[in-house]
């Protein structure tokens, strides 16, 4: 195997970077520090200009992440209607009836909590034509259901929701 050597690189006393007097070199130096100053400017007053929009609450803001918001920020009132979560259990069809090829609807009253328990729950409005089991199955199920609780104010707070139940041969 061959090793081959370069030559050293020469160094020359009468380079571009130093003259006679130093004058390239400190107008390097001279350019650097005006680079400088000027990122520093542009960076100051970026950082004034967000600041100014934040304070205003511009809508060009959006870009701060939403964890950002100072809770002074958040706008006072705040309402939402309490909904059920996804994956709540859908309920049972009870089979005899099924078989028997009897249908229903029923309509059942939740009392939800704060944190989006159910609490209570009945049926407000029997139907005495409608089989007593539709009406357990429905209860039986919806007692699990969690929610996102209402919202009013911007606090969460307890409610009443209705939800109507149908039991349909087609499901």
């Amino acid at each position: 195997m061959a090793v081959t050597s370069m030559g050293s690189i020469p160094h020359n006393q009468s380079s571009t970077t130093v003259g006679a007097h130093g004058t390239p070199t400190v107008l390097l130096w001279a350019l650097l520090l005006v680079s400088l100053l000027g990122v520093m400017v542009v960076l100051g007053y970026r950082s004034t200009h967000v600041n100014e929009v934040i304070h205003k609450g511009d809508s060009t803001a959006a870009a701060e992440p939403a964890a950002a918001t100072l809770p002074s920020q958040v706008p006072a009132v705040f309402n939402q209607q309490a909904e059920p979560l996804t994956g709540n259990a859908v309920p049972h069809y009870p089979a005899e009836l099924l078989a028997a090829g009897l249908e229903a609807d029923v309509v059942v009253r939740l009392q939800i909590d704060a944190n989006g328990a159910v609490t209570q729950a009945s049926v407000p409005a029997r139907d005495a034509a409608v089989d007593a089991r539709f009406e357990e199955a429905a209860l039986q199920a919806l007692q699990q259901w969690r929610f996102r609780p209402e919202v009013r104010e911007g606090h969460a707070v307890s409610s009443v929701v209705q939800v109507p139940v149908e039991f349909r041969r087609e499901r």
